[in-house]
C-alpha cells in the first residue's frame, strides 16, 4: 500500500474552527454568568462585573457569527473536504453507505470505521445541525440585542424573528440552546480523541497543521489531490 500524507483541512476552515471553538466556549460562560450572577449578592456588590460579561458575550457573539460566515464562503469555494455538500451525505448512494457502517461500528456491529479523510457521515450529518444551532443562536442572540434600540440596524436584520415567536421563547430557546452547545463540545472533545486513537490518522494534529495520513487505498473520500 501507498503511504500518503495529505492536506486536508486549510488553513480558513482551520481558522474558523478555532475561533467558533473559543468563541462558543466565552459564550457559554459568560451566558451562565448573565443567567446566574452569582458575584453579585446582597451583601457583596461588584457593580461591573455584569457589563463586562455582556461586553464579552457580545464580542464572541460577533466572533461566532464572523466564523459562520468565513466557514460558508469557503464551503463554497474551499477544497473538497470543506465543501457545503460534503455536510449532506445522505443524499447520496455512497454517504448513506458510509452513513450506516459507522452507526455499525458505534453499534460494536464492525470492527473499524468506514476509511475516509475527511469527517465520517455520521459526524458530518451532526455538524451540518449543530451549525443550524449556531445560527440560531446568532439571530436569536442579536435580536434579544437589538430590542434596547428598535429602531436600530441590528434589530432590524433579526428582529423579524419576534413575529414567529414572543420574546420569552426566544430567550428560553437561547438558553437552551446553551445546554445543546455545551454537550456538542463535551461530545466533540471525547469524539476527536477516540478518532485518534482508532485511526491513527493524525486527526488532532490536523486541527493546527491541516494534514492527515493513512494507507491510499484504505480512502473511499480520496479523489483529485485537493487544490
Amino acid at each position: 500500500m501507498r503511504r500518503i500524507v495529505v492536506k486536508v483541512w486549510e488553513f480558513p476552515v482551520r481558522l474558523v474552527h478555532w475561533t467558533n471553538f473559543l468563541a462558543i466556549l466565552v459564550l457559554c460562560a459568560t451566558g451562565a454568568y448573565i443567567h446566574w450572577p452569582f458575584l453579585s449578592t446582597p451583601t457583596t456588590a461588584f457593580p461591573y462585573v455584569m457589563g463586562w460579561m455582556r461586553l464579552a458575550h457580545f464580542v464572541a457573539g460577533w466572533a461566532l457569527l464572523a466564523g459562520l460566515l468565513v466557514r460558508l464562503y469557503w464551503g463554497l469555494v474551499g477544497n473538497r473536504y470543506a465543501r457545503i455538500g460534503t455536510f449532506f451525505p445522505y443524499l447520496t448512494r455512497q454517504g448513506r453507505k458510509s452513513f450506516l457502517g459507522v452507526l455499525r461500528y458505534y453499534a460494536l456491529l464492525s470492527p473499524r470505521l468506514p476509511p475516509h479523510l475527511g469527517h465520517n457521515a455520521l459526524a458530518l450529518t451532526v455538524y451540518s445541525g449543530i451549525f443550524a444551532v449556531m445560527a440560531f443562536q446568532v439571530v436569536s442572540g442579536f435580536a434579544l440585542l437589538g430590542q434596547a434600540d428598535p429602531s436600530g440596524t441590528t434589530y432590524l436584520l433579526t428582529g423579524w424573528i419576534f413575529s414567529f415567536v414572543s420574546n420569552g421563547w426566544v430567550r428560553f430557546a437561547h438558553y437552551a440552546a446553551t445546554f445543546v452547545m455545551g454537550a456538542f463540545l463535551i461530545a466533540h472533545v471525547y469524539a476527536m480523541w477516540v478518532s485518534d486513537l482508532a485511526e491513527r490518522d493524525g486527526t488532532s494534529g490536523s486541527l493546527f497543521s491541516g494534514y492527515k495520513y493513512g494507507e491510499l487505498e484504505e480512502f473511499e473520500d480520496f479523489g483529485p489531490r485537493p487544490r
